[in-house]
């Protein structure tokens, strides 16, 4: 007997560690304002706890003084209401007593419906602000965070655990503690009344659901960290699936994605079952136990006081009691095991936001006026995670006028040069210098606002022509002969006006309709409506056919005399039509020149290009 009373001691106390732990992190996760808010939310839990017991509890005296109209000149209490009130018989006095009885009642169920609204209202707030906090979070982190992490995960953070947190972590949180000062204003009035059975009440009601947690909370937790598994894995072949769509479609995997779903889905129904019972099957033992109990005090009441109306009394306070005392503690119960199941979230969370970052807007961002001459001196690049270098000593000029190809085989650090070049990437050594100027921290901004870049994958708006060449401006200050200008100028206007509502015409998600070709000359536009000084395109014509990567490398050769233009290229077409052609090889710069030079010049290059590939 005392090894399981010990068992059952360290049981309850890793419960209340435990428990603590989590409140703990959801503190942690507010901001002073908000706690100050769930302060003041803690208050008006107290204040409705108090009308919430005295509106139940008014029909125990209206009980009593049907079952013996007598209490009403013998109570004290009623005898002075009686005279208050001015009633002319008794019977009139029990009407009116049932009529406030009723009206406390209706009063008190309007403060719980506010209590109730209160704290989802205040609860979605906090979860909006949350996904605000890590959506912005995310967006803030330096670029090789998002180089060298899965975007499914941040995804995840913020569509599903954020969420998940809300709803099973902080609003059975806020229902624990306002169902708590229900429980603790309750037993004190037993207490009040009867210290013996108020002790043996919340000693017998309690206490079980105290070790019925203490019994399954290692279940629950480790349920919970199922679910968690099972939601990243879900977004995971989401994410994949509609990615690869394409993929999937030419070898019909259709099926075997939908069953990767539904296995996947299924996975963790076990884990929620079980949650979701675990806060439900106490309360079934509970409440036969208790109504058990009343039932023998109802018995004890009759042999020792007789068939009298206070027994009738007694035990209508006690059952009115029961009856609002057993749903409250079941919920705190069931709101204990709902955040030991999720509580996990909220430690995740916190670690996602423990580098939480606060980006003010720039508002004075001066674009450069004009670029002329880029020059790369003794660039040195390593990847954090990397033993060697990428990149090694790279110098190198590019000049406005050219049009500037970077080549070379795939890994050889190309796209990396090109990302320290928009500036995303800090080089451990070296310099980037702007017509002679050192480009520093304090210059960065304005330089990248002086870029424009074209990935090889161009980002699409579910937008107009419009919105998509203005990306980033609003609607209000979108200048429409701009966006004009810049379709004409990537030779896009042509295919544009062709589209059933021309520059208003939706381009659909991610522009799926559109033509390798069609894509790349809106991302050209798009760089151009900005006037850009500087046009870094990274393998622009990997995805076109030969026409149109003729086609494109005739436009920049036309740009180049707009703007200082860079392309990243391995192929042998693009390069031929290039002014200056520098060549990497495993982060080294093997030779730089013309076409015609490098091909009397490099053996290496001589090979490469009669082979007709360069990656």
């Amino acid at each position: 007997m005392a090894k399981l009373a010990c068992v059952i001691l360290l049981k309850l106390k890793g419960f209340k560690m435990y428990i603590i732990k989590i409140i703990r992190n959801i503190f942690k996760l507010l901001s002073k304002e908000q706690r100050s808010k769930m302060l003041l939310l803690q208050v008006f839990f107290v204040f409705s706890a108090v009308v919430q017991v005295v509106g139940v509890a008014s029909i125990a005296p209206f009980i009593g003084i049907i079952s013996n109209p007598q209490t009403i000149h013998t109570n004290t209490f009623l005898k002075l209401l009686h005279d208050f009130l001015g009633a002319e018989s008794d019977q009139q006095f029990i009407i009116i007593f049932a009529v406030l009885s009723v009206s406390m009642i209706f009063f008190s169920n309007a403060v719980s419906a506010l209590t109730l609204w209160l704290l989802l209202k205040f609860s979605i707030s906090i979860g909006s602000e949350l996904q605000y906090k890590l959506y912005s979070s995310f967006l803030n982190r330096e670029y090789l965070f998002h180089k060298s992490t899965n975007y499914t995960q941040q995804i995840s953070a913020i569509s599903q655990e954020a969420p998940r947190f809300v709803y099973m972590v902080l609003q059975p949180y806020l229902l624990l503690c306002s169902n708590a000062f229900i429980a603790i204003i309750i037993l004190l009035g037993l207490l009040f009344l009867s210290p013996l059975i108020a002790l043996a009440s919340a000693f017998i009601i309690g206490g079980a659901y105290t070790i019925t947690y203490g019994l399954i909370k290692k279940s629950l937790v480790h349920h919970g960290k199922i679910l968690t598994e099972k939601y990243e894995a879900l977004q995971s072949i989401l994410s994949e699936s509609f990615i690869g769509i394409k993929d999937i479609k030419l070898n019909t995997l259709e099926n075997k994605y939908s069953n990767i779903y539904k296995n996947t889905n299924f996975s963790g129904l076990n884990s929620s079952a079980f949650i979701v019972l675990a806060g439900d099957i106490p309360k079934f033992a509970i409440e036969a136990i208790s109504f058990g109990a009343i039932l023998i005090f109802a018995i004890i009441l009759l042999m020792t006081k007789g068939n009298d109306g206070s027994v009738v009394a007694i035990l209508s306070i006690y059952a009115i009691a029961g009856y609002k005392l057993l749903p409250t503690m079941q919920q705190i119960y069931k709101s204990a095991a709902s955040m030991s199941a999720n509580g996990g979230v909220a430690a995740e969370l916190k670690e996602q936001l423990h580098e939480y970052i606060v980006k003010a807007d720039e508002v004075n961002v001066q674009p450069l006026q004009t670029i002329k001459k880029i020059e790369l001196a003794g660039i040195c690049y390593k990847y954090p995670t990397a033993n060697e270098t990428v990149l090694n000593g790279i110098n190198v000029e590019f000049n406005k006028g050219q049009l500037n190809t970077i080549a070379g085989p795939s890994g050889s650090g190309k796209s990396t040069l090109a990302d320290i070049m928009l500036g995303l990437l800090q080089p451990i050594s070296g310099d980037i210098n702007i017509d002679g100027e050192r480009l520093t921290k304090n210059t960065l901004t304005n330089y990248q606002h002086s870029i424009g870049y074209v990935p090889q994958h161009i980002f699409i708006l579910d937008d107009t022509v419009i919105g998509n060449v203005a990306f980033g401006v609003e609607s209000a200050n979108i200048d429409i002969e701009k966006v004009e200008r810049a379709l004409i100028q990537a030779n896009a206007m042509e295919f544009v006006e062709k589209l059933p509502l021309k520059l208003n015409t939706n381009l659909g998600q991610d522009g799926k309709l559109l033509s390798g070709g069609q894509r790349q000359r809106i991302g050209i536009a798009r760089a151009l409506y900005r006037n850009n000084k500087i046009l870094i395109l990274d393998e622009p014509t990997s995805a076109l056919d030969i026409e149109s990567e003729f086609e494109l490398m005739s436009l920049l050769d036309k740009l180049k005399h707009d703007v200082l233009t860079v392309v990243i290229s391995h192929r042998p077409a693009a390069i031929k039509l290039s002014d200056k052609i520098c060549i990497l090889e495993s982060g080294q710069m093997l030779a730089q020149g013309s076409y015609s030079e490098l091909m009397r010049s490099n053996k290496h290059f001589q090979e490469l290009m009669e082979k007709g590939f360069m990656g």
